[in-house]
This record gives structure tokens, C-alpha cells and sequence, in this order.
């Protein structure tokens, strides 16, 4: 299946401000390491290249350290040793609200109703999503991995966590909102193009939004890099780029539009995960 929707928002962790650390022996030693910025956009993938390699025949962690705190509810994970060929790891999950550095501060264990993320094949990225259940927003999660046998260099291959910033946190930041499935209403989940044939154009509208009460967003970029997907202010001209001066508190942008096309028949289909990235220069 091409385009597939997903459950909730993943969190984009890997250009969104957060901090991905890791360590064998974890909770001893705390953070040990910190990923770059290509390791932590090969976690975000769907496909099975080690993002994170060689944690020795031990029991490892990662960390993710977030800007502000978040409602964590749903994660895929799926780490391996290299002598194998299937996932030989199980995880367990928790969160802080108030840790500064990995080991302190106040953790709560996540309740996994669904059970832990346990990859079995080619679509375990979307098959093997599972919900995480904690009392309250976390700014710090951290996913455990425990060594199957103890004999051979243990791999991160992703991890994807879903959900969104915590009520209050951000006030001021530009959200996007919906104009095809839920007019008017924040995107709450990825947008869907279906699973589209081979040869064929789809195109959906939004819009963006200042959600500040009190400040304008000045200088807005939006970015759309994909090979199959482009964006427009007007439906007719598809570009990578569109600019916006400024909008004001609470305003809405003009109608936008993204536009997905698949390959040619006789190309190769399969999942895309096309992002389109929004930056503010500054709030006044």
C-alpha cells in the first residue's frame, strides 16, 4: 500500500529542537552519546538501515530530551542484533516531566495497553504502532532495549513516536489547519492521500494559523521537499518554497495547496512520508 494514514502525528524529533541521546547501561551512566542530525533522521524512516550502530552485548537506551512537554500516546520501535535477521529486543517506556538530565527528577513507566512494538516484517513501521498510556505530559521519554543473547553489537534501526506539544506549551507557534477532511479544525493526525495508482495527481488544501494570543508571526517559510509532492499558492504554479510576510494573532494564511503525484507506470510503489516544514523567523 502506497500512502497510507497514520494513527496520530509523528513527532519530528529529529528537526523539531529535540535532543536524541543514547547509552548502554543507561540508567547507570545516563546519557553517553548524542545522535547527529543524519542518525536521527534515519530513526524517522521506514526502512530497516541502523540508524544507531554497534551498542556492544549489553542492555542500551535512547533519550529524547524535548523542547517543550508532550502527550506521548502511540510509538514504534525496532532495534536487532546484527546476527540476525528478525527483532530480538522487547522495550519498555518511560517519561519525566521534570528531568534535566536523563536520571533525575520524577519517572513514571508507561502502560503499553497494546504491548510492546515488535517489527515482524517489511510494514512493521505501520503494523507494529502502539499505544503508550502515561498520567500526565513528559518532557523526557526514554526507550529501553534489552539485549536478546549477549553476543553480538546491537542495532537502532527507528523509532517513531507519536503525539503533540501539551496544552499551554509553545503559545506562540504556527499550527496548520485542515481544509478537506475537518474544515477549519487543527490537523490532528497526517494528512491521508490514500493508496494512490501509479500515473495519478491528488491534490488537498490547508491553510496555516498563528496561534499566539498576542504576537505576530513574521517571515514564514514553508518547505515542501519531496520528489512526489509540491505545493502552490494558487493550484496552478507547483513549487518547493512559499513565503509569507507575517500573520497576525490568531490570523489564518490564504488557502495552500499540496499536490502528490505518483510515479510513472512501471515505476515502484511503496510508502512515502512527505513533510512539509514550516519555520517563524521571529514573534513581535
Amino acid at each position: 500500500m502506497p500512502y497510507t494514514a497514520l494513527p496520530d502525528r509523528r513527532m519530528p524529533y529529529d528537526n523539531d529542537g529535540t535532543l536524541v541521546g543514547y547509552a548502554t547501561n543507561g540508567l547507570i551512566y545516563g546519557v553517553q552519546g548524542w545522535a547527529d542530525g543524519t542518525q536521527r533522521l534515519e530513526m524517522q524512516d521506514e526502512d530497516w538501515t541502523a540508524a544507531i550502530d554497534n551498542f556492544g552485548n549489553t542492555d542500551w537506551m535512547i533519550f529524547l530530551f524535548f523542547p517543550e512537554t508532550r502527550e506521548i500516546t502511540a510509538f514504534a520501535a525496532y532495534g536487532r542484533n546484527q546476527q540476525t535477521t528478525g527483532p530480538c529486543f522487547s522495550q519498555s517506556l518511560t517519561g519525566s516531566a521534570d528531568s534535566t538530565n536523563g536520571l533525575d527528577g520524577t519517572w513514571e513507566t508507561a502502560s503499553l495497553p497494546g504491548g510492546s512494538s515488535y517489527p515482524a516484517n517489511a510494514y512493521s513501521w505501520r503494523e507494529s504502532i502502539k499505544p503508550i498510556s502515561f498520567t500526565g505530559p513528559k518532557r523526557v521519554l526514554r526507550v529501553y532495549f534489552a539485549d536478546s543473547d549477549g553476543n553480538d553489537s546491537n542495532q537502532l534501526l527507528y523509532l517513531h513516536v507519536y503525539g503533540e506539544k501539551a496544552a499551554g506549551q509553545t503559545p506562540d507557534d504556527v499550527i496548520f489547519i485542515n481544509h478537506d477532511d475537518t474544515p477549519g479544525g487543527e490537523y490532528t493526525a497526517c494528512e491521508d492521500f490514500g493508496d494512490q495508482p501509479l500515473a495519478t495527481t491528488v491534490v488537498r488544501q490547508f491553510r496555516l494559523k498563528n496561534a499566539s494570543s498576542s504576537k505576530t508571526a513574521n517571515t514564514i517559510n514553508i518547505q515542501c521537499n519531496d520528489t512526489d509532492f509540491a505545493i502552490s499558492t494558487d493550484n496552478v504554479n507547483w513549487v518547493v518554497t512559499i513565503n509569507l510576510a507575517s500573520l497576525a494573532a490568531g490570523a489564518e494564511s490564504p488557502t495552500y495547496y499540496v499536490r502528490c503525484t505518483t510515479p510513472a507506470v512501471g515505476g515502484l510503489l511503496g510508502p512515502r512520508f512527505a513533510r512539509i516544514v514550516t519555520t517563524v523567523a521571529s514573534y513581535t
